[in-house]
């Protein structure tokens, strides 16, 4: 049975839900903050979790809240899956310089995306990994797309000959 997301958003702190908008309400929570997704087949998505340990307090956290608004519906937590851990470097530049993204993707176009006019970072997705690392001029990485620490780590060792 589908949950009645309308009255959930409607009984719950700190909740927001506009079907027009998107199918799931949006519950932000503090201690362990995060964001969480709650869909109407019960299936929660946490985003913003510093550690697997945060998300599981926070499933834990939000399960106690629906018990405690929602009578009559038996919320649980059955599983938490790792879907996307998201790493972010800054890289030293001394003085004023910037990472030269043009050269970068001269050298390593295989393995780069790079419009400044449609997207200011170089897209570099190394071969054999699952993350896709973005590349700013200010130095600044962001890792995206693993499923474990290790995916991060093997990405940023990736890049860093090509920086």
């Amino acid at each position: 049975v589908p949950l009645n997301l309308n009255y959930i958003a409607s009984v719950l702190p700190n909740s927001f839900y506009d079907k027009h908008k998107f199918a799931a309400i949006t519950i932000r929570i503090d201690n362990p903050t995060c964001t969480v997704l709650l869909f109407s087949s019960g299936k929660l998505v946490l985003t913003g979790s510093q550690s697997w340990y945060k998300c599981l307090h926070a499933s834990l956290k939000i399960v106690e809240m629906l018990r405690a608004y929602i009578i009559g519906v038996d919320f649980h937590v059955e599983d938490i899956v790792v879907q996307n851990i998201v790493g972010n470097a800054i890289i030293d530049l001394q003085g004023n310089r910037t990472l030269n993204l043009e050269r970068m993707y001269n050298e390593q176009c295989s393995k780069c995306t790079f419009q400044k006019s449609l997207f200011p970072g170089l897209i570099f997705r190394p071969d054999n990994s699952p993350v896709v690392l973005l590349c700013f001029e200010s130095g600044k990485v962001v890792i995206t797309g693993g499923k474990c620490v290790e995916d991060i780590e093997i990405g940023w060792r990736r890049l860093w000959p090509v920086v």
